[in-house]
């Protein structure tokens, strides 16, 4: 069962600003590592936005697990594909403390290399605009708790800035954060290197003292989506069957013809072959667009080991870990049900928010 009927249910009511009312629309800022599942992040956005359920601020891309300049040159094409060219695409200063592998990385490159992608060209800045200090700009000037702030990647530069700037942190509403594992494996791959811990997941890994000072030290609400329900999200199957039919349909637009066929090749030529690889990211993005085909999240007291064995994981009160702190999360770790996680895979597959 979901508690959520539509993402305003979950924002509440307004603040002294009016910001987030029940018939306002969410200002959303997101955070992205410019992986392939990154970018369905920015398509449910972007449609969002132009259907006029949320206000699209900005999308900060961190030099995460990524390669640059291929992150930003996609990130600057998918928004002209998507006709949100006006919307500002950033990138962050900051550095992930445990990097992401290069094998992981160059998949950024694969993407930037599907022949539809690299044959379409749009504007593009000779510098990148600076994404820290337009986060700390934006939230300057954002009324109080009116901000929700989509990550899906580490939250580097958001402590980076609530650490200098303390005072914004009450301009945040609310996080929604693709990360942690709870009652499954994490995903650091120990073939890659048999050191790794079995419990973490690379969101919180790639920066566990960033995170770990953002579960201390603010009260922002945060929603996290685990691997747990993550993991219930294939690629393969019903959502490449679709995909592959999207291709096939007759769009009268060309842009999102074209954008068609780039998800697509994306999805079949760099992450089926992996057979591990699920919707992570769009897992969390998605919530924004259909809340009411996940489960009523649980609340959980969680901690962020920092210390080098068990480095990243997300530990519930009670599994034997000694923390300092133990901050509530409210987790979502499942679909309200099988049809409900069918519709989700329809949805996102056919691009339908």
């Amino acid at each position: 069962m979901s508690l959520y009927s539509s993402f305003d249910d979950m924002l509440g009511p307004c603040d002294s600003n009016g910001s987030n009312s029940a018939s306002g629309k969410a200002k959303v800022i997101f955070a992205q590592d410019g992986g392939v599942d990154d970018y369905m992040g920015t398509i449910i956005l972007a449609e969002m936005h132009k259907k006029k359920k949320i206000d699209f601020l900005g999308e900060i891309v961190l030099n995460g697990d990524s390669v640059l300049p291929y992150s930003m040159e996609i990130t600057y094409k998918f928004h002209a594909l998507l006709g949100i060219a006006d919307i500002p695409v950033l990138l962050s200063k900051a550095r992930m403390y445990n990097a992401f592998p290069y094998c992981y990385r160059r998949d950024t490159m694969n993407l930037a290399n599907i022949d539809t992608l690299a044959e379409f060209s749009c504007p593009m800045p000779k510098e990148p605009l600076d994404g820290d200090e337009w986060l700390r700009e934006q939230l300057q000037s954002a009324g109080e708790k009116s901000i929700t702030y989509v990550c899906t990647a580490s939250l580097t530069n958001l402590a980076d800035v609530l650490q200098s700037s303390p005072e914004l942190e009450r301009k945040i509403g609310s996080i929604i954060w693709m990360a942690g594992a709870i009652n499954v494996k994490g995903n650091l791959d120990r073939e890659i290197y048999k050191g790794w811990n079995d419990k973490a997941e690379w969101n919180v890994f790639a920066d566990p003292l960033a995170a770990s000072w953002i579960f201390e030290h603010t009260a922002i609400e945060m929603n996290m989506f685990p691997l747990d329900i993550a993991d219930k999200a294939p690629v393969d199957g019903q959502f490449m069957i679709e995909l592959e039919q999207q291709t096939s349909r007759e769009c009268s637009d060309p842009n999102r013809a074209m954008l068609n066929d780039i998800v697509y090749k994306a999805y079949k030529d760099i992450c089926v072959s992996q057979p591990y690889y699920r919707l992570w990211d769009t897992v969390a993005v998605a919530f924004l667009a259909m809340p009411e085909l996940y489960a009523s999240p649980e609340r959980m007291q969680l901690a962020v080991v920092t210390t080098s064995e068990q480095e990243g994981w997300t530990a519930v009160r009670g599994s034997g870990v000694k923390s300092a702190y133990w901050r509530e999360v409210k987790v979502f770790m499942d679909f309200s049900s099988d049809q409900a996680l069918e519709k989700f895979i329809h949805l996102v597959a056919t691009h339908t928010f």
